[in-house]
């Protein structure tokens, strides 16, 4: 079962500030890797990022408002897919296929 919204009708809004992190590894990776796609840096580590998050969360500013939702938006299409690329086994056979090449 797959949740596809309705034409005229947007997904709802999920708040990473305060979602449950099924997987800490991929919640990490995908903080690292939004982190690198950001041009200008919005923040140098992952924790620092996440302070930024709660800072744009919490400011009266609407800009604020509308960049924590779209990072939110961006952070939850990479957590996503690095989960289910996890669950489905793909992560582990990316890793022995470089063992192969290392060890042959």
């Amino acid at each position: 079962m797959s949740a596809v919204p309705l034409r005229g009708h947007k997904p709802p809004q999920v708040d990473p500030v305060t979602a449950h992190r099924a997987n800490p590894q991929c919640w990490d990776s995908s903080s690292a890797l939004l982190l690198e796609m950001r041009s200008p840096r919005i923040a140098d580590t992952v924790p620092a990022f996440w302070d930024l998050m709660g800072t744009l969360r919490s400011s009266e500013n609407g800009k604020h408002t509308a960049l924590f939702w779209d990072l939110a938006r961006v952070f939850w299409e990479i957590y996503v897919d690095c989960v289910m690329s996890r669950s489905h086994g793909l992560g582990r056979r990316h890793i022995t296929s470089v063992h192969s090449l290392i060890t042959d």
